[in-house]
């Protein structure tokens, strides 16, 4: 029983070695579709006091002299620049908007912020169009005098993309972000003072971290993933073993592609799972799913079973997005 036992404890730690699992970063695609030859973005902020809800709050409460709308959006077009710096082949520039690219009813001129487009070498424009934040009734003030130690502050950015060569507009897609503004919970004069500076603040965050995302809407997004694959078995798997373990998908790919139909079952089925790993890495869903699926029909690779439900599952995803 003794030997058996370790015998069995040895060949299950010998399977297990023949593979191992890391994290890999993979390519979402974004939820906007644009051309790939619209890439460079003037960001115009048209939310202003005289569009804002929030200048109806303050009038009817007389208590909230911040109109944390217009603050949140001041930094909200930082962080669109900054969205579109981070997707390495979009970039911005924040045009101020000026009287002369409105018209009579006080709207956006869009022939004339064509002509700006072409002038300045844009491919469209990044429209925040609104901007509503939910603050607690009465604000921070109410808030700490009642002895609240937080009050939540929501936020809801809508934009339009405006695309200048076709006249084409992706119109009021929005992205949420909330925070907990941590609050003093007294009325001491200085607590006061404090909360409502640090209120400022979160107004500006929030608006920072909704940019963001709104900036992302319109570039592929990547995201890490556990995965696992085969180390060892041929001499093909051990070569592209460095090649999986640091992204380096193209090179990964010739190598395993030489054996995909090699003759022994189990290796076949280790290089096709492999090659599932690797087209994934490379955003191509529907060829892994192909080399997954072979790997468990031809081969009856137990590994790919399990990937192939992954894999399916990131499709759907992928898909949903595709047809908004």
């Amino acid at each position: 029983m003794r030997i058996n036992f370790i015998v069995s404890l040895i060949l299950g730690l010998l399977v297990v070695s023949c593979k191992t699992s890391f994290r890999i970063s993979v390519k979402e695609p974004s939820v906007v579709k644009l051309a790939n030859n619209i890439q460079n973005f003037g960001i115009i902020n048209n939310v202003n006091n005289d569009n804002s809800p929030e200048k109806i709050i303050s009038v009817a409460l007389g208590a909230q002299t911040l109109n944390g709308n217009v603050l949140a959006a001041e930094r909200a077009s930082d962080g669109v620049l900054r969205a579109l710096g981070n997707s390495s082949f979009m970039q911005g520039e924040i045009i101020p908007i000026t009287s002369n690219m409105r018209n009579k009813d006080a709207e956006l001129n869009w022939s004339i912020l064509d002509s700006i487009a072409k002038t300045k070498k844009l491919d469209g424009f990044f429209e925040l169009s609104e901007l509503r934040t939910i603050s607690p009734v009465g604000g921070t003030i109410l808030a700490g005098a009642s002895g609240k130690t937080s009050a939540r502050l929501d936020g809801t950015l809508f934009v339009t993309i405006h695309i200048s060569e076709t006249g084409q507009k992706y119109e009021r897609f929005s992205v949420n972000q909330h925070y907990n503004i941590p609050l003093s919970g007294t009325i001491n004069i200085l607590d006061i003072l404090n909360d409502a500076v640090r209120k400022r603040e979160y107004y500006r965050a929030l608006g920072f971290e909704l940019g963001y995302k709104a900036g992302r809407l319109i570039s592929p997004n990547w995201v890490w993933v556990g995965r696992t694959y085969y180390t060892k078995g041929h001499r093909t798997i051990k070569r592209a073993k460095s090649m999986i373990k640091n992204g380096n998908w193209d090179i990964a790919e010739k190598q395993l592609i030489q054996d995909e139909d090699y003759g022994k079952e189990k290796i076949r089925g280790r290089i096709l799972y492999n090659l599932a790993l690797v087209n994934e890495g490379q955003g191509e869903i529907d060829n892994a799913i192909m080399y997954a699926e072979r790997s468990a029909l031809e081969c009856g690779n137990k590994l790919a079973n399990d990937y192939i439900e992954k894999l399916r599952k990131r499709k759907r995803i992928i898909d949903k997005m595709n047809e908004q």
